[in-house]
């Protein structure tokens, strides 16, 4: 059965037994991916003479010291080759031994999208979202998550990309954002599993709670047109410190750092700035509370722009508006 060519990235960061695992898995996929392209962050913990040895398939690239996962999986994505982009994390793997060929046959039946994500499926065997699990019908959602997703390798570079200044967190929503106004739709496809273990080693709660506000207020200031961003920004903020207010002292009196952090990249952001159209960002933020079912709502709120390049004439006039 004939396919599109998949190529599976990964990022770690001193996390081996978990990488090894997740590599274990991805053997036992048939037909096996086409390329895996690992990117070490800096590891000093024995992950490349593990990979080495006991992967030789995985091609390893490694940072000398730590950059972060979101430089990390820029590096990688753009050295992929194959048609799409199967973004996991060290701890994450696909449940289903036929992923690949199903991921391309969910990607052909949604020429659509740029993007699509599937239910991640934590240690306790639920969905880390209950609107985003197996039972919950397939529709466009405003994000995914890196430990569960599949991107067009050709959108990539070309429409859309991780800002790596990010560092880590918030650079899935902000290229979502960017597909979405350049006519790509992103699509939770719930027939397919992503197992993702959650290994708490090298993660603190709070310090992504900084990263992800910054780089919140961050895409703001790139993506945001004149003049909403003046209002948007500020209630980015005010929002972001809310949530830390709930949290209780230890967070909201901390709340200041990500402040300081966020000022200085400010001038970085504006030599950044792309903003996308006013509905395209007005549309995108409310599919956080009413994503799209069908591809007609989809087009309602974001206009002709949405694409359905690729579709043969049967699909054509299956989904025409």
């Amino acid at each position: 059965m004939s396919r599109k060519t998949c190529g599976v990235v990964i990022t770690s960061y001193n996390r081996c037994d978990d990488l090894r695992f997740t590599c274990q898995q991805l053997r036992g996929l048939k037909p096996p991916p086409d390329e895996i392209i690992i990117c070490l962050d800096g590891s000093t913990d024995g992950s490349k003479e593990i990979l080495v040895k006991e992967f030789p398939e995985c091609h390893v690239i490694e940072n000398p010291i730590p950059e972060g996962s979101i430089p990390s999986r820029d590096r990688a994505f753009r050295l992929v080759k194959s048609d799409l982009i199967i973004t996991l994390d060290d701890d994450s793997y696909p449940t289903d031994p036929a992923f690949v060929q199903k991921v391309s046959d969910v990607v052909m039946q949604h020429p659509e999208a740029g993007a699509i994500t599937f239910p991640e499926i934590r240690n306790d065997g639920k969905p880390a979202s209950a609107n985003l699990g197996p039972d919950s019908p397939g529709h466009y959602i405003r994000d995914f998550p890196n430990c569960a997703g599949v991107m067009l390798r050709e959108v990539y570079g070309r429409e859309a990309e991780y800002p790596p200044f990010f560092s880590h967190a918030y650079a899935e929503p902000d290229y979502c954002l960017q597909l979405y106004s350049a006519g790509y739709a992103v699509w939770f496809e719930p027939s397919l599993l992503i197992r993702h273990h959650f290994t708490p080693k090298e993660r603190n709660t709070l310090s992504r709670h900084w990263l992800n506000a910054r780089n919140e207020f961050w895409s703001v200031l790139m993506r945001c047109p004149f003049p909403y961003v003046l209002a948007i920004a500020p209630l980015r903020v005010l929002r972001q410190f809310i949530f830390a207010f709930g949290k209780g002292w230890t967070w909201w009196s901390r709340e200041p750092k990500w402040w300081w952090g966020a000022i200085r990249g400010i001038g970085r952001c504006l030599a950044n700035r792309k903003p996308v159209s006013w509905r395209s960002f007005l549309a995108w933020t409310r599919l956080a509370r009413r994503p799209a079912r069908t591809l007609e709502h989809l087009r309602t709120l974001f206009g002709e722009r949405v694409r359905v390049a690729n579709l043969n004439s049967q699909s054509s006039a299956k989904l025409k508006v």
